[in-house]
């Protein structure tokens, strides 16, 4: 199925390419960007079963954007492969293994006008399953989701953003099946190069009966700054109201005491159509339980976790 889908999307950039040529003149032709970075996430004193210091995971992602000013659609396409348990001098370890997954969506604008808009987005993901060494394999799983957008412009400095999705596990081999996401933001325009967002954050996740295994809140603020015509900065952060998890017996399994997240992702326009830019974050966290992998240390069970990015994006058209 999938396959489907990213020979459909590569035959609609072929046949692009002609009309891209001949209508620039009048905006009307579509888009393509690219974005590709390496990820790594890492959990401060981490271990393997086989007690070696590991990065959680080691990520490549190849995104690639389909847009046009004259159209209601928008398209994407992301491959990410994912080296789990890799070692912390770069290098495999005993314990290693891979994940990938590959996604397709497609967003389609309901409405617009000056003061608003509305559009839905719709996407399918297919994943393969984590499967550590002496483990036994789980086959693939499908993701679908459906998440709605919409903004609305109070005046030249304030305005609201939202969105939310609904997503549907297929073949999962964890036991839940449905979960729901949510975002309530608050936009200030402080100057033309700085804008202020203000968000609250909600996630759930439900088993097959629609029994609660995981909820989430979070107040999020990000605060995006244009330098000069080079550079932008956005930095950010997330504070956590709440983190619980539970199992089949509705039994609390563990709980997040309290924590927050500071980061940053900073760009530079090495030309117009070229962009080199970088990511980092810092998350402690405490918790009520202590975690596997020795990733909890202490009697509060304290948690680091550091994320670091870096990418290149392309406008080809």
């Amino acid at each position: 199925m999938i396959m489907k889908y990213i020979k459909g999307l590569i035959l609609a950039i072929i046949t692009l390419f002609p009309p891209i040529t001949l209508s620039q003149l009048n905006n009307d032709f579509w888009r393509i960007n690219t974005d590709t970075y390496i990820e790594i996430e890492e959990y401060q004193g981490q271990r393997d079963a086989f007690k070696n210091k590991v990065f959680d995971k080691v990520s490549m992602i190849g995104e690639l954007n389909l847009r046009n000013p004259e159209s209601n659609w928008r398209f994407a396409l992301e491959h990410r492969e994912s080296l789990r348990n890799y070692g912390r001098n770069f290098s495999m370890s005993r314990g290693s293994y891979i994940r990938n997954r590959t996604q397709f969506g497609s967003t389609y604008q309901l409405a617009q006008n000056e003061t608003s808009q509305l559009s839905l987005n719709f996407t399918y993901r297919k994943e393969s399953n984590d499967s550590a060494p002496n483990t036994l394999a789980h086959s693939s799983h499908s993701l679908y989701w459906l998440m709605p957008a919409a903004s609305y412009q109070f005046n030249e400095k304030w305005s609201l953003d939202f969105w939310t999705a609904f997503y549907y596990y297929s073949n999962y081999h964890r036991s839940n099946n449905h979960e729901w996401e949510a975002q309530y933001s608050i936009v200030y325009q402080y100057a033309p190069k700085i804008k202020g967002i203000l968000s609250l954050y909600h996630d759930r996740v439900w088993a097959s009966g629609f029994t609660n295994t995981f909820s989430q809140d979070q107040i999020r603020g990000e605060l995006p700054i244009t330098i000069n015509q080079n550079w932008r900065i956005f930095p950010y952060f997330r504070y956590y109201l709440s983190e619980h998890a539970y199992n089949s017996a509705q039994v609390l399994t563990q709980k997040i005491k309290k924590g927050y997240r500071l980061g940053a992702r900073i760009e530079y326009n090495i030309t117009p159509k070229l962009i080199l830019w970088s990511g980092f974050a810092i998350e402690p966290t405490n918790w009520q339980y202590a975690k596997y992998n020795k990733i909890t240390s202490g009697n509060n069970n304290k948690q680091t976790y550091y994320l670091s990015q870096l990418g290149v994006q392309y406008q080809w058209q």
